[in-house]
């Protein structure tokens, strides 16, 4: 029993009713110290729980949005990788291509130079072009090429 009270009151509303009563005479640094230990009320957890399930809701839709940028990037390197690797095959193709072609106009010019006399080397020079024709290739380039430069 509390003096001056008559009356004393059980359970829980007792327990409350003290601590609040408490905190009313106390002064301001020593409520907020006594507040800081004591459990909040069930509103201000349901807040605090619900502020909790936002901010994880936050990060894991900045983390999914992260991933999505990082594998459309990784994605436009690969495609960028792709298509150097067929700009260096062509390359290399068209290299061997203009190499045997040099050899082989090498080799004619020096079968026309070998030759005893000019009416010979002339007629050799007729038969055997020392540069071809040009062939125009129609579509050298695949469809994956084709939709890139479309």
């Amino acid at each position: 029993m509390i003096f001056g009270c008559p009356r004393q009151k059980t359970g829980i509303m007792a327990g409350r009713e003290s601590r609040s009563s408490v905190c009313v005479k106390m002064c301001p640094q020593q409520r907020a110290r006594h507040e800081a230990y004591s459990e909040p009320s069930k509103d201000a957890q349901s807040w605090m729980a619900a502020a909790s399930q936002r901010v994880c809701a936050h990060l894991n839709n900045q983390k999914s949005r992260q991933v999505c940028k990082l594998t459309a990037a990784a994605e436009r390197q690969n495609q960028l990788t792709a298509q150097l690797k067929a700009a260096e095959a062509r390359n290399r193709v068209r290299q061997l291509r203009q190499h045997y072609q040099n050899l082989k106009e090498q080799e004619i010019n020096l079968m026309i130079s070998c030759q005893s006399n000019a009416q010979r080397a002339v007629r050799l020079e007729q038969l055997l072009p020392v540069r071809e024709r040009k062939i125009h290739h129609t579509d050298c380039m695949d469809q994956l090429q084709v939709d890139i430069f479309a």
